[in-house]
């Protein structure tokens, strides 16, 4: 059938038939042109009105036409169609997911109570929370099972195995709060002791900062450190429960909030918890001693790693302040110094004592005669470069004890703890100047880049800072503590916070668990590391992209690995000009001890080579302007031992300090890129 006649004749017969109306309306001759404008009032005649309601009734028929004709009856089908999947949608998926929704914020409430409750120390509250969460958990499965739970045997996008994944989410709540139980029973004997909230018409004092409430519990944790079986046995099965999840299938944020990585925390680490049980005892036992409780005062250093000037450890060691800590408070007496000062005192005896050399890139690119207290961060494995440096830092304080003081460990950060501390606690105003997590890098930075006879007052700028920045995490609001403790934590994670404490026992703990800035050390598998090391002597490398690439071929009968490394120095704002310089950097790939080193292209001055902790390392070097780009390529073989079984399980350690690295690892048509924001260890099937 010729659609256009088909509409044709529709159109014609409705307008005939509307025709006929036309002709009995008087006056049709005098007031066909007299139709008002649109937006204008109809006439108050009755004839006119009847009239102009036709005439209308006519254009709109006359624009369905038009469309009909431009859809075909093919196309208002598919609108059909169309509605219909629409309504069946809202019908069957979206409305249901609202009510289960509705259903669902109430935990985030219970989540806010258990919190609250926690931190009042009130368990009377704790056990309401409890108790209304374990209902609104049931709730949730009840709700999802009225609204969606036809979605059990959908395969299509994974519906069944997002619906089974609930099913685990809410029994992991149970177990959650199980575990939460048995911990009150645990603790109860201890009720006075921690301040505990046992009673309805009990009044508890409030702590009246962190560490005042920390505290508090450590003062218990010997006592409880035997009795954690239990609790230790329901938060495995947390993790037990969650660890058949896939969860290459959820979405790695949603609004800024890490999914996928929180899901696979979880379950990766509580799902070992038993056999964590020994460490969580150990732990109990040796960090009160840690925090001086029951002992003489400890002292601790913090030093500030430039990481805008990368270094191996982190960044370039620009300031250090040190601070006393006695049963678990922070106590009054606080120090800052310039890193330069070490050096300085030591010049006392540059005349006598024998320094060592610095490394050669540095003696050739920094121009210094002799290795400084302030360079001896060379290692990127951090207590090697700490024991190295503390050689001298106390060689300093028996020269001058009074300002160099000994300490019992040192704690590294870099600006981006800097800026995640003050985005929790709020802004410091120090001398008319208010630092926020906006602004505080380049105020710092513009401090930073001033020549040494132009700083005055920057060690009493930077180390006022730090002491601000301990004090308000250490006297926090209450409803701070959540939040500075999961930036804390993912800080450490991260590398923008390392540990090396002088008590043996707690350091092989820090070690064991990542975070003391270690080269992993025994190694199974493939290994790599990519050091950087800023010889320009500015913040370069607050600019300069770095994108690394590992492969693996088969060449022959050894397996030969590469490791690309490109570099990209885009053109800075306007704003950054003071620090806009050429970048240099000095660069090592470590690889499996073993390693046979075939050649390094795109170096600017050769290569080197050496080892520590079980690893090899080969190193390049290139500069770069504003608007260049380059890469440098190192090949070298693998050991024999390194590939087994089919399987490429490559480790890759981040750089303390870097942010935003992009990696990717290339075998075949197997490739998967990431970010490398924390240790990974990736495994290729071949």
């Amino acid at each position: 059938m010729n659609n256009s006649k088909f509409w044709g004749a529709g159109v014609n017969n409705s307008i005939n038939s509307l025709g006929n109306i036309d002709k009995n309306i008087k006056g049709k001759d005098s007031l066909e042109n007299k139709v008002p404008e649109a937006g204008q009032p109809l006439p108050k005649d009755n004839n006119q009105s009847q009239y102009y309601k036709v005439q209308n009734n006519i254009k709109r028929n006359m624009k369905k036409s038009n469309l009909s004709k431009k859809l075909g009856i093919t196309g208002i089908i598919l609108l059909v169609i169309i509605g219909v999947v629409a309504l069946g949608i809202y019908l069957g998926l979206v409305k249901p997911a609202m009510a289960l929704a509705s259903v669902a914020k109430n935990l985030v409430t219970d989540k806010d109570s258990v919190v609250t409750a926690l931190k009042d120390r009130d368990l009377i509250a704790l056990d309401k929370a409890l108790e209304k969460t374990e209902l609104d958990l049931n709730s949730v499965r009840e709700a999802r099972d009225k609204n969606i739970g036809w979605l059990k045997n959908v395969k299509i996008l994974k519906a069944n195995e997002f619906y089974e994944d609930s099913d685990r989410f809410i029994n992991a709540g149970f177990y959650a709060i199980d575990a939460v139980k048995e911990m009150e029973v645990v603790i109860l004997p201890f009720a006075d002791a921690a301040g505990l909230k046992v009673r309805e018409d009990q009044q508890v004092e409030q702590a009246e900062g962190l560490m005042e409430a920390f505290q508090t519990w450590v003062s218990i944790m010997p006592e409880v450190a035997n009795q954690m079986d239990g609790v230790i046995e329901k938060v495995a099965k947390v993790g037990d429960e969650l660890a058949p999840i896939d969860t290459s299938k959820y979405p790695e944020k949603i609004k800024n909030v890490e999914i996928r990585s929180n899901i696979e925390f979880i379950k990766n680490n509580l799902s070992k918890a038993d056999d964590y049980a020994p460490d969580v005892k150990n732990a109990l036992i040796i960090f009160p001693k840690v925090l001086a409780v029951g002992t003489p005062v400890k002292r601790y250093m913090i030093i500030m790693q430039n990481d805008k000037e990368i270094r191996p450890t982190g960044g370039f060691m620009t300031n250090y302040a040190t601070f006393k800590i006695q049963n678990a408070l922070l106590q009054s007496d606080f120090t800052s110094k310039d890193m330069y000062s070490v050096d300085l005192t030591l010049d006392a005896i540059d005349a006598t004592y024998d320094f060592p050399d610095p490394p050669a890139p540095y003696m050739k690119y920094l121009k210094v005669e002799r290795w400084y207290a302030r360079d001896m961060n060379y290692s990127p494995d951090f207590p090697t470069s700490m024991d190295q440096f503390m050689v001298y830092y106390n060689m300093a304080g028996r020269i001058d004890p009074y300002e160099v003081k000994p300490v019992d460990g040192i704690f590294a950060i870099d600006t981006e703890v800097v800026r995640k501390l003050l985005e929790v606690t709020g802004p410091v105003t120090l001398n008319a100047v208010t630092y926020n997590q906006d602004n505080v890098v380049l105020e710092l930075e513009t401090i930073a880049s001033l020549e040494l006879s132009q700083q005055v007052g920057r060690k009493r700028v930077l180390g006022n800072l730090m002491q601000a920045m301990l004090v308000n995490v250490f006297e926090s609001d209450k409803n701070l503590w959540p939040k500075l403790i999961e930036t804390g934590i993912d800080l450490a994670r991260k590398k923008h916070i390392q540990i090396y404490v002088f008590d043996p026992e707690a350091q092989i703990l820090i070690e064991k668990y990542n975070l003391s800035g270690r080269i992993t050390d025994p190694l199974v598998g493939d290994y790599s590391l990519v050091v950087s090391t800023n010889l320009g002597g500015d913040k370069t490398n607050w600019f300069v992209n770095k994108e690394v690439e590992h492969s693996l071929e088969r060449s022959g009968d050894r397996w030969l690995r590469t490791v690309k490394i490109t570099y990209s120095y885009p053109q800075p704002s306007a704003e950054f000009t003071p620090f806009i310089k050429g970048f240099r950097d000095w660069v090592r790939v470590y690889a499996p001890v073993g390693s046979d080193f075939v050649s390094v292209d795109g170096s600017e001055d050769g290569t080197s080579s050496d080892s520590e902790r079980g690893k090899v390392w080969y190193s390049g070097y290139l500069e770069l302007t504003p608007g260049q780009e380059k890469t440098m390529v190192f090949k070298y073989y693998l050991p024999d031992n390194v590939i087994k079984d089919g399987t490429w399980n490559l480790k890759i350690q981040k750089q303390a300090g870097t942010v935003g690295e992009k990696h990717k690892i290339m075998f075949a048509n197997k490739d998967r890129e990431f970010i490398l924001d924390t240790d990974v260890e990736v495994k290729t099937t071949l």
